[in-house]
């Protein structure tokens, strides 16, 4: 496990070995922390005939049970998994919660994993909510979502959230060493350091745009050698990304020159905005983008 997510699940752990975890747990946290193998671990726990509880040596799955012999062999009849590219259906929380509803088949716990849970159609949400509500015995949901506020009130009022930090800067630092990832650049740490695994993603495939690119094209706007329409054309493509290293420019304006900081923090809060407007796949990312753009040109 992750160093930064291993208290959270020794946490978990040790409260399951109690018989005191909650059915239904919402791992929330940032896109790319490890909350899917932080799940996979809780489960492989849960579902564990022969759980290691030695409090000095920490929580963990036997291994050699048949539970975890199917699990490493990836059939375990009484794990169900659901995820989906864009919208997860109603027939698939059906299809989970009849599975759910009958025995289990190696006489332990059931779980079901329900992967970026935020994009449940209302529908699908609503057809687990009796589930969530009366489970059968010694079933376990576990949700998982980096956006868990998109969730219906009804499916987190039934929900024990579990906040999954991320990792400190000098603890990303010391782990994609070990990953055999030296000398990172700043710009892209404090761009990705909070969601490593997101991180080794962007070193391998680079952004098309970096950070000084950014930079040049602000001071050519500002000083009236780009246009503002004209950047967010270029950049709408990586518009997510665009807001925010522009987010880590002001910052560091800000460090700079607090005497400008009434409108740099005006710039932040439509930076802010534009983080929500481009979940919305409907959204015009350039009018998103030129917005921002426009509020920088002194």
């Amino acid at each position: 496990m992750y160093s930064w997510l291993q208290a959270s699940l020794d946490q978990l752990c040790q409260r399951a070995s109690q018989n005191r975890l909650h059915h239904a747990l919402l791992l929330k946290g940032f896109k790319g922390i490890g909350k899917t193998k932080f799940a996979e671990q809780l489960g492989r726990f849960l579902l564990c005939a022969n759980k290691q509880t030695v409090p000095e040596q920490g929580y963990a799955a036997c291994g050699q049970c048949q539970s975890c012999l199917l699990l490493g062999a990836g059939n375990h009849p009484d794990l169900y998994e659901i995820r989906s590219d864009k919208q997860i259906g109603v027939d698939a929380i059906r299809e989970a919660i009849k599975k759910l509803s009958g025995s289990s088949q190696l006489s332990g716990a059931k779980v079901l994993v329900i992967h970026d849970a935020h994009t449940m159609t209302e529908s699908s949400a609503n057809a687990l909510l009796k589930t969530l509500e009366e489970p059968t015995n010694n079933t376990f949901l576990l949700l998982l979502s980096a956006q868990a506020e998109r969730l219906l009130p009804t499916i987190l009022s039934r929900c024990e959230k579990v906040a999954l930090a991320s990792p400190t800067k000098q603890a990303c630092i010391a782990w994609l060493k070990q990953q055999g990832y030296q000398n990172v650049d700043d710009a892209m740490l404090r761009l990705y350091g909070a969601s490593p695994l997101l991180l080794i993603e962007r070193l391998n495939t680079p952004p098309k745009i970096n950070y000084q690119d950014v930079i040049q094209s602000i001071d050519a706007l500002r000083t009236g050698q780009a246009d503002a329409a004209d950047l967010a054309i270029k950049w709408q493509d990586e518009a997510i990304n665009m807001v925010k290293w522009l987010q880590i420019w002001l910052v560091d304006q800000l460090k700079k020159d607090a005497t400008n900081a009434e409108s740099l923090w005006k710039m932040h809060s439509l930076c802010v905005s534009a983080n929500v407007q481009l979940r919305n796949p409907g959204v015009n990312k350039t009018l998103v983008l030129v917005n921002i753009l426009q509020s920088m040109v002194k």
